[in-house]
């Protein structure tokens, strides 16, 4: 059954109306789903949708609600905060993680980021296009919210607000991912991955102090996209998601 996200604002309590022209387009004219062909909708923050096409003109689609799947509640929320690394890796990390059900992505500026923000941030409508399609393609019912660009420093308090945040380091050689989450019965959870080179000194100094708990990813020196997979992986195993 072919899936499309539609905002909370756009489902009534009979009709959902799909205006996004991207859409319209994909379903009208790529897949041709003719009037009374069912489709998937979420509004992706947790409810589904079987849904009937009931009218298709050029600007919009109607559907009648047929089956409402209840909301999903997540027994944890992993939120990653990545560096943003050379080239197009940030897409795959957007990919992955969607598909792994992150509940948020931040891009990092750190000491050696090589990118700034305003020339990431003017990728973010294509990093939401590749989010979209991960999520369709998954079945994940919650959509990530990719932020914008933020320095680290500027980050950083916001680790105050998570029931617990972990910063994988090359400096930290025995603490694992296992470990840290021993008694550990909170809901949200973050993981912060740094550069190519890891944080600096000064920057892990500064996030232990916010409070942060550094962990090891093991012995091999991991690229940027695979330690962000990586984590929010065993985040999922170990906390049963």
């Amino acid at each position: 059954m072919n899936r499309f996200f539609v905002e909370k604002k756009y489902i009534g309590d009979t009709t959902i109306e799909i205006s996004d022209a991207a859409d319209v387009r994909h379903l009208a004219r790529v897949l041709r789903i003719p009037q009374g062909e069912a489709v998937f909708i979420s509004d992706g923050q947790g409810t589904g949708y079987v849904a009937q096409v009931s009218r298709i003109s050029k600007n919009s689609v109607v559907l009648k609600i047929i089956e409402r799947q209840l909301s999903v509640e997540r027994k944890a929320v992993i939120s990653l905060a990545c560096a943003i690394p050379k080239n197009a890796r940030f897409e795959d990390i957007v990919d992955k993680c969607t598909q792994l059900g992150v509940g948020s992505i931040a891009p990092l500026v750190t000491e050696r980021t090589l990118v700034s923000k305003t020339v990431f941030n003017k990728k973010l409508d294509r990093l939401n296009r590749v989010m979209i399609a991960a999520a369709k393609q998954s079945g994940v019912l919650f959509l990530p919210e990719i932020k914008e660009a933020v320095g680290f420093l500027e980050f950083l308090p916001q680790a105050a607000g998570f029931d617990l945040a972990l910063l994988p380091n090359l400096s930290e050689k025995s603490m694992t991912i296992k470990k840290s989450l021993e008694g550990f019965s909170g809901k949200r959870v973050l993981v912060m991955i740094g550069p190519e080179g890891d944080f600096t000194p000064g920057e892990i100094s500064l996030a232990l102090e916010a409070g942060c708990r550094g962990i090891s990813l093991g012995e091999s020196v991991l690229r940027v996209d695979t330690a962000a997979i990586c984590a929010v992986s065993f985040l999922r195993l170990y906390l049963g998601l």
